[in-house]
Protein backbone atom coordinates (compact mmCIF):
# COMPACT_ATOMS: atom_id res chain seq x y z
CA UNK A 1 0.00 0.00 0.00
CA UNK A 2 1.60 3.22 -1.14
CA UNK A 3 0.55 6.49 0.42
CA UNK A 4 1.25 9.93 -1.00
CA UNK A 5 0.07 13.05 0.72
CA UNK A 6 -0.05 16.15 -1.41
CA UNK A 7 -1.74 19.46 -0.70
CA UNK A 8 -4.59 18.46 -3.02
CA UNK A 9 -5.08 15.10 -1.36
CA UNK A 10 -5.66 16.48 2.14
CA UNK A 11 -9.35 17.21 2.35
CA UNK A 12 -12.42 16.61 4.44
CA UNK A 13 -13.59 13.01 4.50
CA UNK A 14 -17.07 12.40 3.22
CA UNK A 15 -19.59 10.20 4.99
CA UNK A 16 -18.94 7.43 2.47
CA UNK A 17 -15.19 7.43 3.17
CA UNK A 18 -15.84 7.38 6.91
CA UNK A 19 -18.20 4.42 6.61
CA UNK A 20 -15.68 2.59 4.40
CA UNK A 21 -12.93 3.19 6.98
CA UNK A 22 -15.15 1.88 9.77
CA UNK A 23 -15.99 -1.19 7.71
CA UNK A 24 -12.29 -1.77 6.92
CA UNK A 25 -11.39 -1.59 10.58
CA UNK A 26 -14.08 -4.09 11.56
CA UNK A 27 -13.07 -6.48 8.76
CA UNK A 28 -9.41 -6.13 9.67
CA UNK A 29 -10.21 -6.95 13.29
CA UNK A 30 -12.04 -10.11 12.20
CA UNK A 31 -9.12 -11.06 9.93
CA UNK A 32 -6.58 -10.62 12.72
CA UNK A 33 -8.67 -12.73 15.11
CA UNK A 34 -9.03 -15.48 12.48
CA UNK A 35 -5.31 -15.48 11.69
CA UNK A 36 -4.51 -15.58 15.42
CA UNK A 37 -6.76 -18.66 15.79
CA UNK A 38 -5.00 -20.32 12.83
CA UNK A 39 -1.59 -19.52 14.35
CA UNK A 40 -2.61 -21.10 17.64
CA UNK A 41 -3.96 -24.18 15.87
CA UNK A 42 -0.80 -24.59 13.79
CA UNK A 43 1.37 -24.20 16.91
CA UNK A 44 -0.72 -26.83 18.67
CA UNK A 45 -0.34 -29.31 15.79
CA UNK A 46 3.38 -28.51 15.41
CA UNK A 47 3.99 -29.30 19.10
CA UNK A 48 1.66 -32.29 19.37
CA UNK A 49 3.29 -35.65 20.00
CA UNK A 50 0.68 -37.32 17.82
CA UNK A 51 1.62 -35.30 14.71
CA UNK A 52 3.95 -37.23 12.36
CA UNK A 53 7.42 -35.71 11.96
CA UNK A 54 6.99 -34.87 8.27
CA UNK A 55 3.80 -32.91 8.98
CA UNK A 56 5.32 -31.15 11.98
CA UNK A 57 7.63 -29.24 9.66
CA UNK A 58 4.66 -28.20 7.52
CA UNK A 59 2.70 -26.97 10.55
CA UNK A 60 5.71 -25.00 11.78
CA UNK A 61 6.19 -23.45 8.35
CA UNK A 62 2.47 -22.58 8.18
CA UNK A 63 2.66 -20.94 11.65
CA UNK A 64 5.59 -18.82 10.50
CA UNK A 65 3.75 -17.75 7.35
CA UNK A 66 0.64 -16.87 9.33
CA UNK A 67 2.70 -14.79 11.77
CA UNK A 68 4.24 -12.92 8.84
CA UNK A 69 0.78 -12.37 7.32
CA UNK A 70 -0.58 -11.05 10.62
CA UNK A 71 2.39 -8.70 10.90
CA UNK A 72 1.66 -7.34 7.39
CA UNK A 73 -1.99 -6.72 8.31
CA UNK A 74 -0.93 -4.83 11.44
CA UNK A 75 1.62 -2.76 9.49
CA UNK A 76 -1.02 -1.74 6.94
CA UNK A 77 -3.41 -0.89 9.73
CA UNK A 78 -0.84 1.29 11.50
CA UNK A 79 0.08 2.98 8.18
CA UNK A 80 -3.57 3.75 7.46
CA UNK A 81 -4.07 5.03 11.01
CA UNK A 82 -1.02 7.27 10.67
CA UNK A 83 -2.33 8.58 7.34
CA UNK A 84 -5.70 9.44 8.88
CA UNK A 85 -3.99 11.08 11.86
CA UNK A 86 -1.69 13.07 9.56
CA UNK A 87 -4.68 14.34 7.57
CA UNK A 88 -6.39 15.37 10.80
CA UNK A 89 -3.29 17.21 12.02
CA UNK A 90 -2.88 19.05 8.71
CA UNK A 91 -6.53 20.13 8.83
CA UNK A 92 -6.09 21.36 12.42
CA UNK A 93 -2.95 23.29 11.44
CA UNK A 94 -4.76 24.97 8.54
CA UNK A 95 -7.66 25.92 10.82
CA UNK A 96 -5.35 27.34 13.48
CA UNK A 97 -3.40 29.35 10.87
CA UNK A 98 -6.66 30.77 9.49
CA UNK A 99 -7.81 31.63 13.03
CA UNK A 100 -4.47 33.33 13.74
CA UNK A 101 -4.69 35.34 10.51
CA UNK A 102 -8.22 36.47 11.37
CA UNK A 103 -7.06 37.56 14.82
CA UNK A 104 -4.11 39.46 13.35
CA UNK A 105 -6.35 41.20 10.84
CA UNK A 106 -8.77 42.27 13.57
CA UNK A 107 -5.92 43.71 15.68
CA UNK A 108 -5.05 46.77 13.64
CA UNK A 109 -4.75 49.04 16.64
CA UNK A 110 -2.13 51.74 16.96
CA UNK A 111 0.78 50.60 18.99
CA UNK A 112 1.33 52.36 22.28
CA UNK A 113 4.74 53.98 22.39
CA UNK A 114 6.22 55.17 25.64
CA UNK A 115 8.52 58.16 25.29
CA UNK A 116 11.91 58.30 26.86
CA UNK A 117 12.25 60.60 29.90
CA UNK A 118 14.47 63.05 28.00
CA UNK A 119 11.90 63.42 25.22
CA UNK A 120 9.15 63.92 27.78
CA UNK A 121 11.08 66.73 29.51
CA UNK A 122 11.77 68.57 26.24
CA UNK A 123 8.14 68.22 25.20
CA UNK A 124 6.94 69.55 28.57
CA UNK A 125 9.32 72.50 28.25
CA UNK A 126 7.99 73.26 24.76
CA UNK A 127 4.42 73.03 26.02
CA UNK A 128 5.22 75.41 28.88
CA UNK A 129 6.76 77.96 26.46
CA UNK A 130 3.76 77.82 24.14
CA UNK A 131 1.33 78.16 27.03
CA UNK A 132 3.23 81.25 28.34
CA UNK A 133 3.22 82.79 24.85
CA UNK A 134 -0.49 82.18 24.46
CA UNK A 135 -1.13 83.75 27.88
CA UNK A 136 0.78 86.87 26.83
CA UNK A 137 -1.41 87.12 23.72
CA UNK A 138 -4.61 87.33 25.82
CA UNK A 139 -5.35 90.96 26.85
CA UNK A 140 -6.87 89.94 30.20
CA UNK A 141 -3.83 87.86 31.10
CA UNK A 142 -1.56 90.73 30.04
CA UNK A 143 -3.35 93.08 32.49
CA UNK A 144 -3.02 90.56 35.30
CA UNK A 145 0.67 90.04 34.53
CA UNK A 146 1.23 93.80 34.44
CA UNK A 147 -0.50 94.23 37.83
CA UNK A 148 1.51 91.39 39.36
CA UNK A 149 4.85 92.78 38.22
CA UNK A 150 3.99 96.32 39.27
Amino acid sequence: MQVTLDEDEVREESEVEKSINVWRQSERKIMIETVQDLIQTSHKYAKSQYTPGAQRVRWTKLAGQLIWYKDQILKNFSLEAMTIELQTLKRQMRESEERRERQNQSRNYQTIVFRKPEERKTEEAQNAETSEASKADDPEDAKENALKTA
